[in-house]
């Protein structure tokens, strides 16, 4: 089969998005599949491109051998809603000049959100006559309600149920990450028929990484009792909750917080922490993958925090990815999430933004009333059963194939 993904973020981007696409891309192109990707220049989070991808408008480049078409995309360092919206509708606007790419496909998958991206790629789905499949990692508008970020009655989410509504019509297929997401779909009147659950999942490559010792060393990991997040710093995760644990062992020199990654909260989560006087947590900042498997693989444990409990259906690719590399998990979040953890027996799952439960299950594992070995071994073993990255991929080519 010939595949297009349409993405808004794609490597060397980091986040949840790219993972999520390269990962798949990677696996199909291994099956035999031709794979391609229309996406723009990498600028995420920083909101600042790189020289190499800086001042241009179209590029074609290959990564791990596959075709990559980058469309000019506006972006900035300033996090102002304004400024988002500028970075989704430029990218939707300028990836349009795919239609006269000559090549066809089979199929097309454009993956959500921002919902921008995913109309281009409809559109150019309809040009080249090609199935046209939308990815939905996050069901918009809804998730922009269950976060506090969008209003019932506000213009945006009108616009946004619109176009979210018009795309969900005109597919020919849905998939999602997690059941929960396709029950919410089918309540919106979409026929489960149309939805596949094609989940997140883990690149167990990784596991044969070697460890970056001089990263490992400046932080003296092996030596405190490390608790990790690693991820995107941004409203979703509700990272105050770490702040709160992190100022209640802020007296205790053997225990550490590192907090891996960048996102426009960083920032004011430094300034919280400077202000509270913390000298146990860390920002460490962008770090490349394999640096952070390796921080994963020697921590104690990995925080993985949801800003609320109704985000019931969200399945976090970074507590898949502790779990697979063998790294017990402490689950701030409820519902989809919290039962796969509590399924795999690879973690600890607390109540979103219950600061003192975390502290208890901290120091239980620090206090060794956890086993942390058991909770290392079986969260192991169920991520390489059940949410491998070339299962994923499989599933994923047996539902395009029986698609046409």
């Amino acid at each position: 089969m010939k595949i297009l993904f349409f993405t808004h973020y794609y490597e060397p981007e980091v986040g949840p998005a790219t993972k999520r696409i390269a990962g798949l891309a990677k696996n199909l192109k291994a099956q035999g599949h031709q794979v391609s990707i229309v996406t723009g220049f990498p600028n995420y989070p920083s909101g600042i491109k790189s020289k190499e991808y800086s001042r241009k408008l179209f590029m074609k480049e290959q990564i791990d051998g596959i075709d990559i078409y980058r469309y000019y995309i506006y972006s900035s360092p300033n996090k102002t809603s304004f400024v988002r919206i500028l970075n989704y509708l430029s990218l939707m606007l300028s990836s349009l000049f795919f239609i006269f790419n000559l090549k066809k496909y089979d199929h097309i998958v454009a993956t959500s959100p921002p919902l921008f991206t995913s109309l281009s790629g409809f559109i150019v789905s309809r040009f080249k006559k090609s199935k046209f499949i939308l990815d939905v990692r996050d069901v918009w508008p809804d998730i922009g309600i269950e976060m506090g970020e969008l209003s019932k009655n506000s213009m945006l989410y009108r616009v946004m149920n619109r176009i979210s509504n018009f795309l969900y019509k005109k597919s020919d297929l849905i998939t999602v990450v997690t059941y929960g997401k396709k029950e919410k779909l089918s309540l919106k009147g979409i026929s489960k028929e149309k939805i596949a659950v094609i989940s997140n999942g883990f690149d167990k490559e990784v596991l044969n990484e070697k460890d970056n010792y001089q990263l490992i060393d400046r932080y003296n990991i092996k030596e405190k009792f490390t608790l990790v997040y690693a991820g995107i710093i941004g409203l979703a995760q509700g990272m105050e909750i770490i702040i709160e644990a992190a100022k209640h062992f802020n007296n205790n020199n053997n225990i550490q917080f590192l907090i891996v990654g960048d996102g426009y909260k960083r920032k004011e989560l430094e300034e919280k922490a400077i202000n509270l006087g913390l000298t146990n947590i860390y920002f460490v900042g962008m770090q490349p993958h394999s640096s952070v498997i390796s921080i994963l693989k020697n921590a104690d444990a990995s925080i993985v925090p949801l800003k609320s409990d109704k985000l019931q259906d969200s399945v976090p690719t970074k507590m898949l990815e502790s779990l697979g590399i063998g790294c017990p998990v402490i689950l701030c979040a409820g519902g989809e999430a919290r039962r796969i953890l509590e399924k795999s027996n690879g973690g600890i799952a607390v109540n979103s933004g219950d600061h003192i439960e975390l502290v208890s299950i901290i120091n239980q594992l620090y206090n060794k009333e956890l086993s942390r070995t058991e909770m290392s071994e079986s969260g192991r073993e169920f991520v390489l059963q059940h949410f491998t990255r070339d299962e994923i991929a499989n599933k994923l080519s047996d539902v395009l194939s029986k698609l046409g």
